[in-house]
């Protein structure tokens, strides 16, 4: 063997000989964080005025922004993301002298340990000052971490987006319970994030495909009359255009595109941001006269369509706790209630998006939407779901999220849309 060939093969043992020891010593046998979702996400109604506070820092984005966050805030999305990935379980907390971080992460079954450790301190002060990381028992220097990390998605994206990111936070201050991050003005990042997008998505199979099926809705005549419309009138014929492009081999990737178009048309047009530059008409945004409904109602075609774009565009477990959250949120004062009508099409969505993209059954979905412009096929029976509970109402009726109860009207619904002729189509594969 020639000697540069044994050079680089001793190189590569080194290598994998360091990351195969740095993984074994990173994984543990009991979890850093024993923390449940479930009373975590009890207080998710908080989080919308953090939501609003965002809203109003890229309105104003020329200015310096001021942007609260509570310990209640972080761990309720701390606890969405557990729901989201229950191998997850993550805890935030704030001190006037540090904030602490920490999450552990439950492995398949293996001979080194069950499960992956991290935590982290960021310290009040200039900028964003990271100290101690820990991952397991391999303790990391913050600021070296920080760059590091930094650098690899910089790296990863072919830009200088992390560094920007980091760029802008201008100080951290921290109270017990409460920080308050001053940001210097977004403009300028969130052009180059807007920039950054539209390049990741230009020109790939899903923006091009995308592209025409926007294209398609747009010129159909039901989305240019002065009423609304069940949304079933808009998929009967772009599900018969994508059987028309489909074979069985490619029916899945159709029906993604196809998914993320209707997202776009009768969605928000702010989905397109996810697939590339994909209006028919440049600084004219694809759009029905009016939004289609489900059931007579604009808010459940919304539901069922934010939920399969999501589906698409991420895993079922994260769609779903997506839709869980929201309707936790409403719960609040001035919210709607929670409802589980809407959380029922949020799911009916999900199973939408997964058997259009499953290659065992998309191609036979295909020929079923594109044979009725009903909503049977894909829309579940709503009637004698509660809507509309309040917090209070919420907390003495099922106490909390996983709760027997809770439960019990999640089987029911899941039950239901099994029940669906799309459904059928994964049990007779």
């Amino acid at each position: 063997m020639p000697r540069f060939l044994k050079v680089l093969l001793l190189i590569l043992l080194l290598i994998i000989g360091l990351i195969m020891g740095l993984f074994i010593a990173s994984v543990e046998e009991q979890p850093l964080v024993v923390a449940t979702s479930a009373t975590q996400v009890n207080d998710a109604e908080s989080v919308k005025e953090l939501i609003e506070q965002i809203k109003l820092s890229v309105k104003d984005r020329t200015l310096d922004q001021q942007i609260p966050l509570s310990e209640n805030q972080l761990n309720s999305l701390v606890g969405f993301l557990q729901r989201a990935k229950e191998q997850f379980q993550g805890q935030v907390n704030i001190t006037p002298l540090a904030s602490s971080i920490s999450a552990s992460y439950q492995l398949p079954n293996n001979p080194v340990g069950r499960y992956v450790n991290f935590s982290a301190l960021i310290h009040p002060g200039q900028g964003l000052q990271l100290s101690e990381v820990r991952l397991g028992s391999i303790v990391l220097p913050g600021r070296e971490t920080l760059r590091t990390l930094v650098w690899l998605a910089d790296w990863w994206t072919n830009s200088s987006i992390a560094s920007q990111f980091v760029e802008q936070i201008d100080s951290i201050r921290m109270f017990q319970g409460n920080m308050i991050i001053a940001m210097r003005p977004l403009d300028t990042f969130l052009r180059n994030l807007k920039d950054l997008k539209r390049e990741i998505g230009a020109d790939t199979d899903l923006s091009i495909a995308t592209a025409h099926y926007l294209r398609f809705l747009a010129d159909l005549d039901v989305g240019k009359e002065q009423v609304s419309h069940s949304l079933a009138r808009y998929i009967q014929p772009l599900f018969a255009e994508a059987l028309s492009r489909s074979t069985f081999d490619n029916a899945d990737e159709e029906n993604e595109a196809a998914i993320m178009a209707l997202a776009t048309y009768a969605g928000h047009h702010r989905f397109s941001s996810f697939v590339g530059d994909v209006q028919p008409h440049p600084k004219h945004i694809a759009a029905p006269r009016k939004m289609p409904t489900l059931m007579n109602r604009a808010d459940l075609s919304q539901h069922f369509i934010f939920s399969a774009a999501i589906k698409v565009l991420s895993e079922q477990g994260l769609t779903a706790a997506i839709g869980e959250f929201k309707e936790l949120m409403d719960r609040g004062e001035g919210g709607s209630g929670y409802s589980f009508v809407d959380l029922a099409a949020d799911h009916a969505g999900v199973k939408f998006a997964q058997i259009a993209t499953d290659t065992n059954t998309a191609f036979a979905m295909q020929r079923l939407l594109a044979q009725s412009g009903s909503e049977e096929p894909f829309f579940p029976d709503m009637q004698s779901l509660p809507e509309n509970i309040d917090k209070a109402s919420f907390t003495q009726r099922f106490k909390q999220v996983d709760s027997p109860e809770y439960k019990m009207l999640l089987i029911e619904i899941d039950r239901r849309i099994a029940l669906l002729p799309i459904s059928q189509l994964e049990t007779n594969r």
